[in-house]
């Protein structure tokens, strides 16, 4: 009995040190192949970028992922489900959208962008009652402006310092002028740009007061000859273009007369020289300069049929397009203020 009794003991002291054994065993595997839950929670938070949720888990939406075609298919994995965490997160979620990568069922839907329709420009609608009537005929050959032309100008009189013709400049675009009308009304102009003024002067002559061109202007505004006689008749005044007063009054006065002529003729009478709110253009303003230049029989603003929609519409007609753009970005860049 005792000899059986020993061997019970010894078998069943036996049987327990084996399984404590097995035990130790398991537990040690487990903790090799898992991490516990403080460890991954740890890593996360160390990993995790700004606008990244610590332990969010793999959610699409709470890692920005990249633009590349591999990552954008990783996006449709079954487990790449929104997380509470990352909806919680407002930084993860504009991540997401910036990177352009993200759960499909959770990313916003990208409408094409709306097509604004073309606004055209307005239909030529004549002042009722008197106008400024139409110029006479226009000279076969446009003026060409002495720094433009491959003749060489003479200077039968001295240039006046920049800074006096800078001040003339400004002082005739100032003047409200009265405009006599050949119907015998009159018509009361606003005063111009000074920009404008100054931008046609610099592109003329580059405020040359003594210049003479090949084909004839004269001076700053480089005036022709038939100017003359006709801006002193329209307005009642006896300017002389070879002076710098009266070379600049003539060349404002014919500025005022393009604006109300076109501003008459094609605008309902409205002499507004600044951009359309609407579309950014400035048709009285193109029309004007380019008149300028080439002579208003050669200038015109008509009435188009748009064929795709049979809507009719304004069209400008201006055979120096190029002069129009000089002169145009000569009044936003001024260069007469850096000039010495």
């Amino acid at each position: 009995m005792k000899l059986s009794t020993t061997r019970r003991t010894t078998v069943l002291v036996s049987a327990v040190a084996v399984s404590t054994a097995v035990l130790a065993g398991c537990g040690t595997e487990s903790a090799d192949k898992h991490p516990n839950a403080a460890a991954s929670t740890t890593l996360t938070a160390a990993g995790a970028t700004p606008g990244e949720t610590a332990g969010a888990g793999p959610s699409a939406s709470a890692t920005p992922a990249p633009t590349d075609s591999a990552s954008a298919g990783s996006s449709h994995s079954p487990s790449a489900g929104p997380s509470k965490t990352a909806k919680a997160t407002p930084g993860a979620q504009s991540g997401n959208a910036k990177s352009g990568g993200g759960n499909a069922a959770a990313a916003p839907t990208t409408q094409p962008p709306v097509e604004k329709p073309a606004i055209p420009a307005p239909v030529p609608t004549a002042k009722p009652g008197a106008v400024a009537l139409p110029p006479p005929p226009a000279p076969p050959v446009p003026h060409v402006p002495p720094l433009q032309s491959g003749c060489q100008p003479s200077k039968p009189q001295p240039d006046e310092p920049k800074a006096t013709v800078g001040a003339a400049l400004t002082a005739a675009a100032g003047q409200p002028r009265v405009l006599n009308l050949s119907s015998g009304g009159t018509d009361q102009l606003p005063s111009l740009p000074v920009n404008l003024v100054k931008a046609i002067a610099w592109q003329e002559s580059g405020w040359q007061s003594g210049i003479l061109a090949c084909d004839g202007g004269i001076g700053t505004m480089q005036i022709m000859q038939n100017t003359v006689s006709w801006m002193n008749g329209k307005y009642g005044t006896n300017s002389d273009p070879k002076t710098l007063n009266g070379n600049v009054q003539l060349g404002t006065q014919l500025l005022d007369w393009l604006v109300a002529y076109y501003g008459d003729s094609s605008f309902g009478g409205r002499y507004d020289l600044s951009p359309d709110p609407a579309t950014g253009k400035t048709p009285l303003l193109d029309l004007v300069i380019s008149a300028y230049n080439a002579g208003a029989g050669n200038v015109h603003y008509n009435a188009v049929t748009d064929p795709t929609t049979s809507e009719v519409v304004g069209s400008l007609d201006i055979p120096n397009p190029k002069y129009v753009s000089n002169v145009k970005a000569l009044m936003a860049g001024q260069p007469w203020n850096k000039a010495g």
